[in-house]
């Protein structure tokens, strides 16, 4: 009787291993799709970030996905700001991934220090003040990096103008890594965002900081921000990755074009080349954090409120 009792199970058991051993079963599905679990985190994010970035894909995504942002331009932010190094403090006393200000003078309903040393914490906080901040600029990404940089009184100046362009040059990249473009066609890269309202010309794009230094090219359609507030205002900024000074053109989706030789060619050829002004004295940094009591000028693309309220992050 045991010695019959052990054949059936020891045949239960080799039935068992063959079951599992078969290529159809659900079961070696899950476990394939298990194995690709690594893989699949890291295309969360452009291919062009490093590891010290690429380690905190999955919490990037799960936080851009809460907030409506573009995973890759919470990357950029966390690349200029900690490199990744979640227990970074910088000398201004801002902490972790994200460069978040802890409690302090105003600031006491911040995390503490060591709570924002912690990836999640600190990202979330981060991506909580960067769409308030984006908001309040009424789509304009480039004065909302300066703003969550140096705040609204400093966003005009040198520092913050130089830290949004850097964000913008490795985000511009990362999206047109992501749509198969080699960001090494540029030397340096920045944004478009899509004109929907606030802007007093006819022109659809609005280029965000640093201009092209010829035609206007694009590549790389995306959302950027998009979400809906508590008070039920909806926010959509589609924007594209553009080159601010081509290396080696390509086929792109142009909206605007020249058959002038691109500057950085020029002085590698040895030609006289004049300065030029990339500047683009026709936006306004501003902030809008409603559409009441505004003013501008018509030169401008953006109006502003009466006051822009001070903003630490």
């Amino acid at each position: 009787m045991k010695r019959s009792l052990r054949i059936i199970l020891a045949t239960i058991a080799l039935l068992t291993v063959i079951v599992l051993a078969s290529p159809g079963q659900p079961q070696t599905a899950q476990a394939r799709s298990g194995l690709r679990k690594t893989t699949a985190s890291a295309q969360i994010l452009s291919p062009i970030w490093d590891a010290s970035i690429r380690q905190w894909s999955t919490q990037i995504g799960a936080i851009a996905n809460e907030y409506g942002l573009d995973p890759d331009l919470i990357a950029a932010v966390v690349r200029e700001e900690s490199h990744g190094d979640h227990q970074v403090v910088s000398y201004m006393g801002a902490v972790g991934l994200m460069g978040v200000m802890p409690t302090g003078p105003g600031l006491e309903w911040r995390p503490s220090a060591e709570a924002l040393k912690r990836p999640t914490t600190n990202l979330h906080w981060g991506a909580a003040i960067l769409t308030e901040i984006i908001q309040q600029s009424g789509g304009d990404v480039y004065s909302a990096l300066a703003a969550y940089s140096g705040g609204w009184e400093l966003a005009q100046t040198r520092v913050p103008r130089l830290y949004a362009s850097s964000i913008l040059n490795n985000y511009g990249r990362a999206v047109a890594a992501r749509n198969g473009i080699s960001p090494d066609i540029a030397t340096q890269w920045t944004v478009a965002i899509e004109m929907r309202r606030g802007h007093v010309t006819d022109q659809r794009l609005l280029v965000l900081g640093d201009q092209p230094v010829s035609g206007l090219r694009t590549y790389g359609g995306h959302t950027i921000y998009a979400a809906v507030d508590e008070s039920g205002m909806a926010y959509h900024i589609h924007g594209y990755a553009v080159p601010v000074a081509l290396v080696v053109p390509v086929d792109v989706v142009a909206f605007g074009h020249s058959d002038m030789v691109e500057t950085p060619l020029q002085l590698r050829l040895g030609e006289e080349v004049a300065k030029v002004d990339n500047s683009n004295p026709e936006v306004l940094m501003a902030c809008l954090p409603s559409l009441s009591r505004l003013r501008g000028r018509v030169s401008t693309r953006w109006y502003a409120p009466s006051q822009c309220p001070s903003w630490h992050r």
